[in-house]
């Protein structure tokens, strides 16, 4: 909450009567010097009193009153030829509105001119009787004139100007020139000048009057070159007659004339006219905007609380100051929002200075109109505002209530804004509206955080600057305020709008990103329209291409993706990837995927699979799967756009609509990964027991081939080696009478799901060189696991291979018999027994192992070796035994060619259980499969 001292702008000061009583009529900021001199319109212009109290005199208004009033008077005085130029809304009709009131009432309004500071100090009019002549673009008609109460009508600038100064008796001087349309000489009209002194001569938006004289032919001219010869007479006139000023205003560009196909000519040449023998005033300089405003819709300032209020912000940006732009926690900046109150100094700045860019934006009346509609609307709902209320944001403006605002958007932009603000900003329906309203939205919706983004960046993106939007910190400095959401909030806002809204733009702008809105609709409508195409089964597929070409597969673990249930016997450890329509739910279970994996468990096509203890099984959640059909769809959609829309696209689109795509496809994979976290086995005895992960890799295959595995293998699901309690465990641990065969050990671990999976078989071979290093059993060697030959006690094996049916596991106290030495010339001619008798000599060591004697001498060694023929069917036992196992450690590379023929006894077809099994393998171990019909 703010501080308690420190009251709401509603509770400090009083908008003006008719915004409080929410009677705002936009013809109060709708000033028409004409309708005043008529005596018609808003009471607040005709009442001279009124007027000047809701009035800021600006310096260079004083300015042109002071030398109007000397002029007047009689004093000397710069040129008494005055030109206003500014755009719209610059205050020129404002001025000549207190000029009129000034010259129309003389001495007699000294009292209100003295309070309102009006004049310079010390002057005062010292006349009361001076003659007003006024002149706008709707005075005097160009085709059938004026007609006055005297009974005959008025067709021209000349004859206003002599009736209105000098009455019928003027006006007959010059009759014949204003029916024929003729400018008079300088001869005419000095007189008439002169006899109406002291005088004064407001012509208003005369280049839109004589855009439409151009139209009334004169001779071989127009009414419009007969207007602007008069206006050089008039200004000589003028120059040469003391106690008599002209003040004219002129656009700042011919986008303001009503016809822009004449509108450069005609400013051109007025320009000319007034101009260059008049001295150009500015009504309001842009400083002083902020005071014009305030004194204009509000009463009752307090001096105290806007300093607090300038100090309160000034201590919150300074807290913020790395997130907001350079210079906004000065003082420099802390006196313009003491100027600006209770605006925000953005608020103002956004109107004023962006859409005042547009000339065709009134800067000083559409200003007024805007914040006064603004204000009454807040002022209407401030006992339901949320937060604190200093000063009123960007973010406070409320589009919905707002007629005034979107109307002048669509009247600058055109109507095609409509659609913009409908689609993304204003309305239940409007992108920003849902976001804020999302369910658990926090402060977003607390605060209508995402609707006050969408209306400031709107507001940002009106005018003709050519640096349209904001940054994020020029967006922070319009939203946040002391004591309320965290600026923070404001980020994730955006981010949630930059992804959802159909006509919002980004991009970089000196190093930051740079937010607005247009009119031409973003790729995100074309991302929305092509992800509703995306169908569950190419989502689906897209998600198994993906496992595919992960190619997770390595020497230590074969990965299959989403295979059939009828996989051949696997003796190698092997991960099978669940098609992602089988699901497993959060907590407990396999769902979908339990009967798919105990087929797979059990069966080998019809016959009951042998190795149970090898295959173990990769699932995605429903949970994480949702997520990944999201990504997908915004991938897979973005990749449709560019094959669907790639020549309708233009550049930028085509950059945003890749850019997506690549950052779609990075989401994807790592919602993918994510997804696949759930690691699943079957047992006999358990059943389906589940892991679930908890470490994440960058990319799918290191997820599958690192971490998973590297989790599994913590986790004691896989064993890199094998301990003595487990072997005592499975009943495998070797006994003085029970010796064990390596193999057996092997096959019990491959074969019995009760067990742990292992690695390989250098699980085994590790298993049995650790322990036996360890002195837990020995090593041997033996053809019927009774005569044991090249005993290791307390030492590994080399070359020890699980699949030898030759190599045992025994009792760590059966030692082989050593060769006692008889002489130092040689060995002894009988072994070693039990009692140290001797018997006949052994013809081969015991053991196996090769007696010392001479080095034999050195052999030639090949680089490489290779074998080649046909063999048949009945040989591969042989050739494995002869040359596959004997060569298992020279870097042996197989080359594979089987060629198999259709036979009475298994028929090769389609539907055969043997094709099948042929054709997954094959497919498992990356073979070619050629048929021939």
């Amino acid at each position: 909450m703010a501080e308690l001292n420190i009251p709401s702008w509603f509770n400090c000061v009083t908008p003006q009567f008719d915004i409080l009583n929410n009677k705002l009529d936009e013809s109060v900021f709708a000033a028409n010097l004409g309708d005043v001199m008529m005596g018609s319109g808003n009471e607040i212009y005709l009442d001279p009193k009124q007027f000047f109290k809701k009035t800021y005199v600006t310096n260079g208004l004083r300015s042109i009153a002071t030398r109007v009033v000397q002029a007047l008077n009689g004093g000397v005085t710069e040129n008494r030829v005055i030109s206003l130029q500014t755009g719209f809304g610059g205050g020129k009709t404002h001025a000549l509105i207190s000029l009129y009131h000034i010259v129309k009432n003389g001495a007699a309004l000294n009292d209100v001119l003295v309070e309102a500071e009006v004049l310079a100090k010390g002057l005062m009019p010292t006349f009361s009787n001076a003659g007003v002549a006024v002149f706008t673009n709707n005075t005097n008609d160009v085709v059938q004139g004026r007609s006055v109460p005297e009974g005959f009508a008025i067709h021209t600038l000349w004859g206003e100007i002599a009736y209105q100064l000098g009455g019928v008796e003027a006006y007959k001087i010059i009759e014949k020139n204003d029916v024929d349309g003729i400018a008079p000489s300088k001869e005419l009209l000095t007189p008439i000048l002169k006899a109406s002194t002291p005088s004064l001569i407001l012509i208003d938006e005369l280049a839109d009057y004589c855009v439409k004289a151009a139209g009334k032919v004169i001779g071989k001219g127009s009414l419009f070159t007969q207007t602007n010869s008069f206006i050089q007479t008039l200004t000589e006139a003028v120059s040469s007659v003391p106690q008599c000023v002209l003040l004219a205003t002129l656009p700042a560009s011919a986008t303001e004339v009503a016809s822009s196909a004449i509108g450069q000519e005609v400013l051109d040449a007025l320009q000319k006219r007034i101009v260059r023998i008049g001295a150009n005033e500015k009504p309001v300089a842009d400083e002083e905007i902020y005071e014009v405003i305030r004194r204009r819709l509000f009463d009752n300032l307090d001096y105290e609380i806007i300093d607090k209020v300038a100090e309160k912000y000034k201590s919150m940006y300074h807290n913020r100051r790395s997130d907001l732009p350079a210079g906004c926690d000065g003082m420099e900046y802390a006196n313009r929002i003491k100027k600006s109150y209770p605006f925000h100094p953005e608020l103002i700045e956004m109107f004023h200075v962006r859409w005042g860019s547009d000339s065709r934006f009134q800067r000083t009346r559409g200003v007024l109109r805007i914040l006064a509609s603004i204000v009454q609307d807040l002022y209407k709902r401030r006992n339901s505002l949320n937060g604190t209320h200093l000063l009123i944001h960007t973010s406070d403006v409320c589009l919905d209530n707002l007629p005034t605002l979107t109307g002048t958007i669509t009247n600058l932009e055109g109507a095609n804004w409509e659609t913009v603000m409908h689609a993304d900003i204003i309305g239940s329906s409007s992108n920003a509206f849902m976001i804020d309203n999302e369910p658990g939205s926090g402060n977003l919706g607390a605060f209508s955080l995402t609707q006050g983004i969408a209306a400031t960046l709107l507001m940002s993106s009106i005018g003709s600057s050519n640096r349209k939007g904001l940054t994020m910190k020029e967006i922070k400095q319009c939203l946040i305020k002391p004591d309320s959401f965290n600026h923070n909030d404001i980020n994730a806002a955006l981010n949630k709008l930059e992804g959802v809204a159909h006509y919002l733009y980004s991009t970089a702008s000196v190093g930051e990103k740079l937010y607005w809105f247009q009119t031409k609709p973003n790729v995100n409508i074309l991302v929305n329209k092509a992800k509703a195409n995306i169908t569950d089964n190419e989502v689906m597929t897209e998600i198994e291409t993906r496992l595919r070409n992960a190619n997770a597969s390595s020497p230590k673990l074969k990965v299959l993706v989403n295979p059939s249930s009828e996989i051949p016997e696997q003796k190698s450890l092997t991960l099978v990837v669940l098609s992602p329509r089988y699901l497993v739910p959060t907590g407990e279970g396999a769902g979908q995927a339990e009967q798919y994996i105990k087929n797979i468990a059990l069966k080998k096509g019809s016959s009951d699979r042998i190795y149970r203890n090898t295959i173990f099984y990769l699932a995605a959640t429903e949970a994480g799967l949702a997520v990944v059909k999201t990504k997908l769809q915004e991938c897979l959609g973005c990749k449709k756009i560019l094959d669907e829309y790639k020549g309708q696209l233009d550049k930028d689109q085509m950059a945003d609509v890749m850019k997506r795509s690549n950052e779609y496809d990075i989401d994807a994979n790592k919602a993918l990964i994510g997804a696949y976290s759930i690691v699943l086995r079957y047992s006999a005895r358990f059943g389906i027991t589940r892991y679930e992960l908890t470490s994440f890799a960058n990319d799918l295959t290191s997820q599958i081939r690192n971490n998973m595995m590297e989790e599994l293998i913590k986790e004691n699901w896989i064993l890199k080696s094998i301990g003595c309690r487990t072997l005592e465990v499975n009943n495998l641990m070797p006994k003085v009478e029970n010796p064990v065969r390596l193999i057996d050990i092997y096959e019990a671990f491959l074969k019995f799901d009760d067990k742990p999976m292992i690695l390989g078989p250098e699980t085994v071979t590790a298993c049995a060189n650790d322990n036996c290093q360890k002195g837990h059993f020995n090593i041997a060697q033996s053809a019927d696991g009774k005569n044991f030959k090249n005993i290791k006690h307390e030492s590994t094996m080399g070359f020890l291979d699980p699949n030898d049916e030759s190599y045992w596991i025994i009792d760590a106290s059966i030692v082989e018999k050593t060769v006692e030495t008889a002489s130092a010339a040689g060995f002894s001619n009988q072994p070693m027994g039990s009692a140290g008798t001797t018997g006949p000599v052994n013809p081969e060591p015991l053991g196996g192992m090769v007696c010392p004697g001479p080095m034999p001498t050195a052999s030639k060694v090949f680089k490489s070796l290779e074998i080649s023929g046909s063999i048949n069917g009945g040989q591969w036992n042989q050739m494995f035994n002869s040359f596959i196992n004997l060569l298992r450690y020279n870097n042996l590379q197989i080359d594979v060619k089987i060629k198999a023929s259709t036979t009475e006894r298994n028929p090769l077809s389609e539907s055969s259980q043997t094709y099948k099994s042929i054709k997954e393998s094959a497919n498992q171990m990356g073979l070619d499969l050629k048929v021939e019909e």
